[in-house]
């Protein structure tokens, strides 16, 4: 590993370390008993000679969807953000940019201490709220919603002003029909996952649906004795 990049880890695990997360690689993770978790990816570009460039990566994983994927291997070891329901690349840039840059490019100690900074800083705000989201379907759909209008109001003050505006818009990017899906599927309420699934692209018997919708059944029978 690039000196300068081992540098940069170093100063973010301190902190993810401390949080309960687990480094493989360039991935760190984090589970809680159930199953969901939380993956921050550093992931390399290709950079001039004497630098080093990446972006980093992070997403909310949910227990039953990470099953899907993985099925009776462990998703501790290889889960990644792409297997996320929330994901997001942070933003490399503060809030004096004029617009957003997501690479973090390193040729100086003083670029990784400027990038370190920036990523603690979204990390003390953000590891809490993505634990609050862990398992908790009512939590993700209500942070959905306010998602969508914090985009609503961001995107009227950017037609009005005709400049984007650091910190006005939401972090990260939800799957709400996969959540909704299995929120569905956990209450066991058959006719809303499938109603839920319909248009889907894929409802073959191995499909993300087919799986939703065996989880309902599933849950529905026990409920019944």
């Amino acid at each position: 590993m690039n000196a300068l990049l081992r540098r940069f880890v170093e100063l973010i695990e301190a902190d993810l370390a401390a949080a309960g997360f687990v480094r493989r690689g360039p991935v760190f993770r984090y589970f809680d008993l159930e199953g969901n978790g939380i993956a921050l990816d550093i992931q390399r570009t290709t950079a001039l000679r004497g630098e080093v460039e990446f972006f980093i990566n992070v997403g909310v994983l949910l227990a039953p969807h990470l099953r899907y994927y993985f099925g009776q291997d462990d998703p501790r070891r290889d889960a990644m953000p792409h297997h996320s329901v929330w994901h997001h690349r942070l933003v490399a840039t503060d809030d004096t940019a004029e617009l957003p840059d997501h690479t973090f490019s390193l040729s100086t100690d003083t670029d990784v201490a400027r990038a370190a900074t920036i990523v603690r800083t979204w990390l003390a705000e953000y590891i809490p709220r993505m634990k609050s989201w862990l398992g908790d379907f009512d939590a993700m759909l209500a942070a959905i919603d306010g998602d969508r209008e914090r985009s609503s109001r961001a995107r009227a003050e950017r037609l009005a002003s005709g400049q984007w505006k650091a910190g006005r818009w939401p972090d990260g990017t939800w799957n709400a029909g996969i959540i909704r899906a299995y929120a569905h599927a956990e209450r066991g309420d058959v006719d809303a996952v499938t109603a839920e699934t319909a248009s889907w692209h894929d409802s073959g018997p191995d499909s993300l649906a087919a799986d939703a919708l065996a989880i309902a059944n599933q849950r529905l029978t026990e409920r019944k004795g």
